[in-house]
């Protein structure tokens, strides 16, 4: 089993352009009738993470080295953020909801708002790391190009049908940079108690 994870955790990335070209073309088939409904923009969704995942994690990639020389200054390339917290971060905390998301749009249709407004704080945080350190950071060029545009029309679209109210998008930013607490738990706990990442 450990060896199966590890596996995963090595290759996870470079299955991206291709999920990402399928889940495209998937996306025409499906939603080209529909695409501005709630489902169609789950959908969207996940494969726009990928984009934004190929660009972190394979081209030009280095999202774990940067963030462990930059954010933790740890001296070292895999830690805090190592391997398997990306892989568990990436598979589990994006794909999982998201995916669930866009196959139940009507049950789980706050889960899926929930995680467009994840979105938006991510290309936010990308945004505010160039800033900070005033360079590129793995993410930056997704996070401006598609991240906000999509995010910012999704709850625009919204709100102009009366689907949401100003002060439930006002929620969900909130709840998006909620969502992003476990995250940096995963791995500022291990980096403030010095030890080996949980994953």
């Amino acid at each position: 089993m450990s060896d199966l994870l590890h596996r995963i955790a090595d290759g996870w990335q470079k299955t991206l352009p291709v999920l990402a070209v399928v889940g495209a073309a998937l996306w025409l088939v499906l939603f080209h009738g529909a695409p501005a409904s709630e489902q169609a923009m789950f959908a969207a969704l996940l494969v726009i993470y990928m984009v934004h995942q190929t660009e972190e994690h394979l081209w030009p990639g280095g999202f774990r080295p940067y963030a462990n020389a930059h954010v933790f200054r740890s001296g070292r390339d895999d830690w805090p953020v190592d391997e398997g917290g990306v892989a568990l971060v990436n598979i589990a905390w994006v794909w999982a909801p998201i995916g669930l998301a866009a196959l139940f749009p009507e049950t789980l249709r706050w889960v899926g708002l929930g995680w467009v407004g994840l979105t938006f704080v991510n290309a936010l945080s990308h945004i505010g790391t160039t800033v900070r350190f005033r360079g590129y950071n793995p993410g930056l060029v997704t996070s401006i190009v598609i991240f906000l545009p999509f995010t910012i029309w999704v709850f625009a679209a919204e709100y102009s049908r009366g689907a949401l109210s100003g002060l439930e998008i006002a929620g969900l930013l909130i709840a998006g940079v909620l969502l992003h607490v476990p995250v940096a738990a995963l791995f500022v706990i291990p980096f403030r108690r010095k030890t080996p990442a949980l994953v």
